[in-house]
């Protein structure tokens, strides 16, 4: 037997494997509301840019749980079971028409609704977020139901109550989840003045939570979380990139007025800026409106943001009436032009409730003219035009700029335009 003592063999020591960030994001209605300009919008349950968002936001550092309130899920339901039934008498004339039974009543759509909807959660991964009851303090929403505390609506009529469920749900998510930031980061999206103000008071100190008004802004933090960049980094440099990109139509060094942003938004998109939402007949674009910019990626020393655009937009019906007679007159304005008013104006003050996260920067202005009423002969048809749709045609601008030592930004360049989305909504 040998003396010898056999060799101790080091076993390697394995790394301890990183747990990855969460990121848990809470979609309120009005960020997922999808307008009835049309049946294929009325029946999906998401905008597509939430769709686009959900099926490629895949990171290997950071896992994004997407959920939808219960009371979110069954609004949404309800707006479309409304569209559904609205095909009830068209279908009544299909079947005369065929003289056949489609088996298609009101159940069976509304059925069919409640199934669209489980199917579109189960395809993008979003989990329903139920209420436990139990937990929610009745006592404390009952008072701010009574007073009108937010959520609730200020006024003779009490509104709100789902959004104060919105808010129990969102607190009890919070509740169960990790309180370290680093580990899980809760955000509520939501466009809702009053229910941002809910619960950014119950969740003030709080790291790992937030609101933000729009899908703009959660791309603009999941972006953050994903790069080799610091949040507070990034928080310092927006304002100066707000500033760099717009803040008044006076300050011509500006990137909006010195690269003629509006006039190449125009050129490039004619065809969208004319499109009319289904069922209208006519357009009506208005008041341009700018967001701040949101962090979209760092590349070196070149960090790249994206500003929103969003035009306001009214459509509506036209109504052609012809004179009951030849030869008929009718009152008519005439107008003098005077002095020309400045071509852009600043305005103030319009709340976010109407705009989303859109900061009303921007307003065109007419010539100020004086009218007086004349009378003319008609000589032909006359046309009513009656608005029926209003809503937003959402553009963004991708630029960049280099960044330097000092977290000054410099040389920045217009790299893409594009469409976002076109929404109208009945008024």
């Amino acid at each position: 037997m040998s003396d010898e003592t056999p060799p101790v063999q080091q076993v390697k020591k394995k790394r301890p494997r990183l747990q990855k960030s969460e990121l848990r994001v809470v979609f309120d209605t009005n960020a997922l509301y999808v307008t009835s300009t049309s049946l294929g919008s009325a029946s999906d349950l998401v905008r597509q840019e939430i769709v686009d968002l959900i099926t490629t936001a895949k990171y290997p550092d950071l896992d994004i749980l997407w959920y939808l309130p219960e009371v979110v899920r069954h609004e949404r339901q309800y707006q479309m079971q409304t569209e559904a039934l609205k095909l009830r008498s068209a279908i009544n004339k299909i079947e005369r028409l065929l003289g056949h039974n489609l088996a298609l009543t009101d159940r069976v759509l509304l059925d069919h609704v409640a199934t669209k909807i489980d199917d579109k959660e189960t395809e993008l991964g979003l989990r329903e977020l139920k209420v436990d009851h139990s937990k929610v303090d009745w006592t404390t929403l009952i008072h701010a139901a009574s007073y009108r505390l937010p959520p609730f609506n200020p006024g003779e009529k009490e509104k709100g109550f789902r959004d104060a469920i919105v808010a129990e749900a969102f607190m009890q998510l919070i509740a169960e989840s990790p309180k370290t930031a680093k580990l899980c980061r809760l955000i509520l999206v939501t466009s809702d003045e009053l229910l941002t103000m809910a619960v950014n008071e119950r969740t003030s100190g709080m790291a790992n939570a937030n609101v933000l008004p729009g899908i703009e802004e959660l791309k603009g933090l999941i972006n953050t979380l994903i790069s080799d960049v610091d949040e507070d980094f990034i928080a310092s440099l927006k304002p100066k990139a707000a500033r760099l990109f717009f803040t008044s139509d006076k300050e011509k060094e500006e990137l909006y007025s010195k690269e003629n942003i509006r006039e190449r938004l125009a050129e490039k998109f004619e065809a969208e800026l004319s499109a009319l939402p289904e069922g209208t007949a006519f357009r009506k674009n208005g008041t341009w409106f700018i967001s701040p910019p949101n962090f979209a990626r760092k590349e070196g020393k070149r960090i790249f943001w994206a500003s929103r655009i969003a035009i306001e937009v009214e459509s509506g019906s036209v109504t052609i009436e012809r004179p009951s007679s030849v030869g008929s007159y009718l009152p008519v304005q005439s107008a003098i032009f005077g002095q020309q008013e400045p071509s852009w104006m600043k305005i103030h003050n319009l709340s976010p409730s109407i705009l989303g996260s859109y900061n009303p920067l921007i307003v065109s202005s007419e010539p100020k003219v004086e009218v007086f009423n004349t009378y003319t002969p008609v000589l032909g048809p006359s046309e009513t035009k009656v608005v029926t749709h209003k809503g937003r045609d959402v553009y963004q601008v991708l630029w960049s700029t280099e960044v330097t030592l000092a977290k000054e930004l410099k040389k920045a360049v217009i790299e893409d335009i594009t469409h976002i989305e076109l929404t109208c909504q009945p008024v």
